[in-house]
């Protein structure tokens, strides 16, 4: 059985080489490749130490695209989007692993603001006293882009008697932001701490919340029997007892 040929991860760019675009025909090939030639051959670049190399990846170039069947292999595995059996005939492969990772998109860097976006306020407190006379207390939140780039981002809260937006919000370069988010005072807990959270794909800014002026309940104590404070009567019949 003939041992399988391994066919390399990585090779240069043909159309590059020949400054070509991967759609070109065939008479543009070798229209470019007669100019290349003129300008990078040996003979017409004595003083040029890199002129046999740059002539000989032209070469290799050429021989490659006008080549029908060595121009269909190289696309199927270096220009896949010229063909749609591309993933079958990776999978051909018997270093189809190598083939895959060779061929991963490089991973973008992360965008980094040039000033962060600015969120007011830092903080919000909302008081018992105006939970009691309103079923639900409303608070605004601006947030505006410093930056030059555009960003966008959802609202969610950490609590469930804080109400944010629903939907995504976006703001361009230079632009505000402006939302609401309500209180509902039947829902509060304690103690009563929550977070408005602006979750963005580079940047996320947060809220807290608290409820302030909250006073928990005096559990009542009974006086015992003795004291001058309890009826006669109930003196009486704590002393049958």
């Amino acid at each position: 059985m003939p041992a399988c040929k391994l066919i390399p991860v990585t090779a240069p760019d043909h159309y590059a080489t020949l400054s070509i675009k991967p759609d070109a025909t065939d008479a543009e090939i070798k229209r470019r490749y007669r100019a290349l030639m003129r300008e990078v051959h040996p003979d017409a670049n004595a003083n040029d130490p890199l002129a046999n190399r740059k002539a000989a990846r032209v070469n290799v170039a050429f021989e490659t695209l006008s080549d029908p069947g060595k121009r269909r292999a190289y696309d199927e595995l270096y220009h896949p989007a010229k063909t749609k059996k591309k993933y079958e005939f990776w999978a051909e492969q018997p270093n189809w692993e190598d083939i895959v990772a060779a061929n991963v998109p490089a991973r973008r860097p992360a965008h980094v603001h040039s000033l962060e976006p600015l969120i007011e306020p830092l903080e919000i407190d909302v008081d018992m006293a105006e939970l009691k006379q309103h079923d639900r207390v409303r608070r605004r939140i601006t947030i505006t882009n410093r930056c030059e780039c555009t960003i966008s981002g959802d609202v969610s809260t950490s609590e469930p008697w804080l109400y944010g937006p629903v939907g995504r919000l976006t703001a361009k370069p230079g632009a505000t932001i402006e939302f609401d988010v309500e209180v509902v005072s039947r829902k509060v807990t304690f103690p009563g701490i929550s977070r408005v959270i602006f979750v963005a794909k580079d940047w996320t800014g947060v809220v807290p919340v608290k409820i302030n002026g909250y006073v928990a309940k005096q559990r009542r104590t009974v006086p015992p029997a003795d004291s001058a404070f309890v009826p006669l009567r109930r003196r009486k019949w704590a002393g049958r007892r």
